[in-house]
């Protein structure tokens, strides 16, 4: 991607801890600077010290050389919407030049400058690795803090544009694949139960946000659990709490692909094999019918009905199949689409076919009984 904005594969291409569920994990940090207002109000030459001052501090923070800074105006749309895909940057984030994000090569660690907050440094993971991101992200803003000054108030804690992070200043969240509860229609139930306990837990792919019925039928059985707020208790008990929490769905969805297949096996087998035929030999797939494949897959390597590929495998397909990412592919590697294929739409669905299917060539049915 041009302006120093490429899809390259990075921590999601390795292996976690209890990776059959959770794909990911991620802690993310509001900090703003003391003496100035929030991004919303800012005025153009505040913005632009904002940013100085940032820069400044990411230049004497260990192994600097790995870090890109770069103003949001100097990226593409492509580019924009590669960083959006991987949920480094909003997608409505804007292009002003006091706006950046500075990243890390193999996007373990990044941060962004004036959108939302003057700071928000993120950290990401694969598998359920909580307190690992806690570790990372908390180790780069106290090299940060040598440097800058974080607002903060007695009674508080860190401020923040949003009052849900203003506390700790602390997001976490964990993405998980939960099939089996789908499936065995428990996931209303369970989502209702962690809304009860004041997590937040919706579908990644869903349309709604608001409610455990909106959330039921999330594309690929993705669904994303975070903390509600920041503000309560103390930063190791908000860790806890999350832990606690992702640990607990690992266990139900773990429980419910146990129970799934003791009691319908053929209907598992069916929707199993029926994915990876499809993902193997397909000449177009759309990213909703890649991302529901890859969920279907992932169910199916835990069961041991699909052999030859590999838990991280199935999650890298899950950012390398996103519309940007096969534009980016498309623009830039000259690859050879078949000339009858003309429309746009038709060519990213044939190149995210043949990305799935170039990591699937030794893929297979394994069957059990």
């Amino acid at each position: 991607m041009t302006n120093g904005v490429s899809p390259k594969d990075a921590w999601y291409t390795c292996d976690g801890p209890d990776s059959d569920v959770c794909l990911s994990s991620r802690l993310r940090l509001a900090r703003n600077l003391g003496g100035f207002v929030f991004p919303a109000v800012l005025k153009s030459d505040e913005a632009e010290r904002i940013q100085s001052l940032v820069f400044d501090a990411f230049n004497h923070v260990d192994e600097v050389d790995l870090y890109q800074m770069i103003r949001l105006s100097g990226i593409d749309g492509p580019g924009r919407k590669i960083l959006a895909e991987r949920g480094l940057l909003e997608t409505g984030a804007g292009s002003e030049p006091w706006k950046a994000v500075i990243l890390r090569e193999d996007g373990v660690l990044s941060a962004t400058v004036n959108i939302e907050d003057h700071l928000r440094i993120a950290a990401y993971q694969p598998g359920l690795s909580l307190k690992t991101v806690f570790d990372l992200a908390t180790a780069l803003e106290g090299k940060m803090q040598e440097r800058l000054h974080f607002a903060s108030l007695a009674g508080f804690g860190y401020l923040a544009s949003s009052l849900s992070n203003t506390g700790s200043g602390m997001k976490i969240s964990a993405l998980l694949n939960l099939p089996a509860l789908e499936m065995t229609g428990l996931i209303e139930r369970v989502i209702r139960e962690f809304l009860s306990q004041q997590y937040i837990i919706r579908g990644y792919y869903g349309a709604g946000r608001d409610s455990a019925q909106s959330q039921v039928a999330s594309l690929g059985a993705l669904y994303h659990i975070s903390n509600a707020s920041a503000g309560v208790g103390t930063i190791e008990s908000q860790l806890a709490f999350m832990e606690q929490g992702a640990a607990k769905l690992v266990e139900l969805e773990r429980k419910a692909r146990e129970d799934l297949w003791a009691r319908r096996k053929t209907e598992v087998e069916d929707a199993v094999f029926r994915a990876i035929v499809t993902a193997k030999y397909a000449r177009f797939i759309s990213l909703t019918e890649g991302v529901s494949l890859l969920g279907s897959l992932r169910l199916g390597l835990y069961l041991g009905l699909v052999t030859g590929v590999l838990h991280r495998d199935l999650t890298a397909l899950l950012y390398r199949i996103q519309t940007a990412h096969i534009g980016f592919v498309i623009s830039s590697t000259g690859i050879i689409i078949e000339e009858d294929i003309t429309s746009e739409e038709m060519k990213l669905d044939r190149l995210r076919a043949m990305v799935i299917q170039e990591v699937l060539k030794t893929a297979d049915i394994h069957e059990r009984r």
